[in-house]
């Protein structure tokens, strides 16, 4: 397991946890539109994992902007209503500090969806949807 993803660093171990086993990891970065980085996660050449950074309007919530990400649906909210997850699914907002001169007037948004992995884990969702969250805050794309 690789210390980052799409240079993203984060613990190797939470990334693994949502992962399917295999024998070879690779991962590729896709830029769909002018406000999303998607780091896609392929065990074995099969897309398992995506990990997406996304600018919404600002004002958006975590409510609002997790239906985009259909496995987020009948997920958990947490007490700060950052994060919303599910087993196989969840989007995270950063800190509103995170701002930069490229997306005036938007918010930061994580998502981590499982794809066609048979991983259906909360917890281990939860986990690295705020650690990739708070890892992008203290990245790049944060300043």
């Amino acid at each position: 397991m690789p210390s980052s993803s799409c240079g993203i660093a984060v613990e190797p171990a939470l990334v693994k946890a949502v992962l399917p086993g295999g024998d070879s990891l690779t991962s590729a970065t896709q830029k769909p539109n002018g406000g999303t980085i998607r780091c896609n996660l392929y065990v074995d050449s099969k897309l398992v994992l995506s990990l997406a950074q996304a600018w919404w309007s600002e004002g958006q919530t975590t409510a609002a902007v997790a239906p985009a990400y259909p496995g987020t649906k009948d997920g958990t909210m947490s007490e700060d209503e950052r994060f919303i997850y599910s087993g196989e699914a969840g989007v995270g907002r950063t800190v509103s500090s995170c701002k930069v001169a490229g997306h005036p007037e938007q918010d930061l948004y994580i998502a981590v969806e499982t794809r066609e992995s048979g991983v259906d884990d909360p917890d281990a969702i939860e986990k690295l949807l705020v650690a990739y969250t708070k890892a992008v805050e203290g990245s790049a794309a944060c300043r």
